[in-house]
């Protein structure tokens, strides 16, 4: 039935079954006559230009024409054509939408019986996605090659079932010290590993080789001029799906600065810590020796102060009576100046505990502690009327026993320095200062001072106010000052003249 079907329409099946490759090939296909006119075209062909068989049958394929090539390049296309009878090139046309693109083009001659062309068949393929392929390929390898110089490092290929090594001019460089005398084998490479490494070498090859594992090895290898070489590799091994040939490519990169820095700072971190040491061990025995020979002159001149007040004071007691009113004051003064003299000694030897003590970090109650301060004050001197403000729940964590030598301090000090004031009034607060930041205060309403002279207040000995307003030795702040810092905090204050004081003290680990 087909047959006959096929008979009458005078199409056998040979030329249906043409037909449908003719249709179907991924190629364009055109068919002109012997003049250049196109007869037919497949879809191959408008899908690749752009142009349906309606808009260039009867056309001349120069519709496709770039301008890209020059008239020479036709005119020995078709020289070509009639001579030969085939032409295959590439070429770059132009789309139906002005695009530009490359094709292959093959073009072949029908002939007649006699040997005259009746007809041209060209078939063309669109080489747009392959080039464009190479090209980001081509420009992969550009910079691979770029990123691989500019680091120093060099390529190999190791086939372990063979043993050869593939190297390339970087790889052969370090390995081997030149171009000249590339190892060819993986033993070839081993034979320049010292000898007591090469098991270690060769097993970090060979293991994650055999499990298809990347892996990375460093290593150290023996030039011919004797010179070491600390190299690293890594690598992935790869088995080929076609010729089923293992194969490992690899990197490869010089370390031997890195590794000479590395066992310079190990030499270096031996001997500082051995210089470490017997430097603490010098400063232990000059810090032991400070405190002997602090308490030592601490104890040496105490004694013959002690004598100077206790005789003072026999002489004031048994002999006052004999003594003129200029004498008595002379040995009042006498004994004023020998206690003074042991207060400073004292608090000197205050000074250096907080220095030299070991510090105890725990929760402290400062509210609490400042409150303890405050009775002892008032005990001591009940006739006064001094308000005390203390904030409540006033916590830090610090050394209980400095911290508390603190508070006396600045609570002492605003006790001492509102002394004039009928009604005192003496707080202590914290607030914050900025934003993770917590600053405790002790304010006083006292006598205050002109803050042009704020630079000497933490100094020891140095005091605003002379011994004949106020009594002290000016080690006092000083102290506050060296327990801030041994805390990791910083003071300081704010006062006028007349209208008294703000001491501020911070401790990072407030609580």
């Amino acid at each position: 039935m087909s047959n006959e079907t096929s008979s009458r329409n005078g199409i056998s099946p040979q030329q249906q079954i043409a037909l449908l490759v003719f249709e179907n090939l991924a190629e364009g296909v055109i068919f002109t006559d012997a003049g250049g006119t196109i007869l037919t075209v497949n879809a191959g062909f408008t899908r690749i230009t752009g142009y349906t068989a309606d808009e260039v049958i009867g056309r001349n394929p120069r519709l496709l024409q770039s301008g890209v090539q020059e008239r020479d390049f036709y005119e020995e296309m078709w020289r070509t054509l009639k001579t030969a009878g085939r032409w295959r090139g590439e070429i770059i046309n132009r789309r139906k939408s002005g695009e530009l693109y490359p094709e292959l083009l093959s073009i072949s001659a029908v002939r007649d019986a006699e040997g005259g062309i009746t007809n041209y068949i060209g078939v063309f393929s669109d080489l747009s996605e392959r080039l464009a392929q190479e090209r980001a390929v081509r420009e992969m390898r550009e910079r691979l090659d770029l990123a691989l110089d500019a680091g120093g490092v060099g390529t190999w290929i190791w086939e372990p079932g063979s043993g050869r090594l593939e190297c390339d001019e970087r790889a052969c460089e370090l390995i081997a010290g030149s171009q000249n005398d590339p190892p060819r084998t993986f033993e070839a490479l081993l034979e320049r590993i010292p000898a007591y490494e090469r098991p270690r070498v060769m097993d970090a090859f060979m293991r994650p080789t055999r499990q298809q594992l990347t892996f990375r090895v460093e290593f150290r290898v023996v030039l011919p001029d004797g010179a070491d070489r600390h190299l690293v590799a890594r690598a992935r091994p790869h088995c080929g799906e076609a010729d089923g040939v293992c194969r490992v490519f690899g990197v490869i990169w010089d370390v031997t600065e890195r590794y000479l820095r590395e066992r310079e700072i190990r030499e270096l971190n031996a001997t500082l810590e051995l210089r470490v040491e017997e430097r603490t061990a010098d400063l232990q025995a000059a810090v032991a020796e400070l405190e002997s020979f602090s308490y030592s002159v601490a104890h040496d001149l105490r004694a013959p102060l002690r004598g100077l007040d206790g005789f003072s004071k026999i002489l004031i007691d048994d002999y006052g009576d004999r003594l003129d009113e200029d004498g008595r004051q002379h040995l009042r003064r006498i004994r004023a100046a020998s206690q003074r003299l042991d207060r400073l000694i004292e608090n000197l030897l205050k000074l250096s505990r907080i220095s030299q003590s070991r510090m105890e970090r725990v929760p402290v109650n400062l509210s609490g502690m400042a409150r303890e301060v405050a009775i002892v004050l008032q005990e001591e001197q009940p006739q006064r009327g001094a308000e005390f403000v203390i904030e409540r729940r006033l916590r830090a964590v610090g050394d209980p026993v400095l911290l508390r030598a603190l508070l006396e301090n600045l609570l002492g000090n605003a006790w001492k320095y509102s002394s004039r004031k009928e009604r005192a009034r003496i707080e202590f607060g914290a607030k914050r200062i900025g934003e993770e930041e917590t600053a405790f205060f002790v304010r006083d309403n006292g006598d205050g001072f002109d803050m042009a002279l704020a630079g000497k207040l933490f100094a020891p000995f140095q005091r605003l106010h002379g011994t004949d307003e106020f009594a002290g030795t000016g080690v006092g702040l000083a102290s506050v000052a060296r327990t801030v810092s041994r805390h990791g905090g910083r003071v300081w204050a704010e006062a006028a003249k007349g209208e008294g004081a703000t001491f501020f003290f911070t401790l990072p680990d407030h609580g």
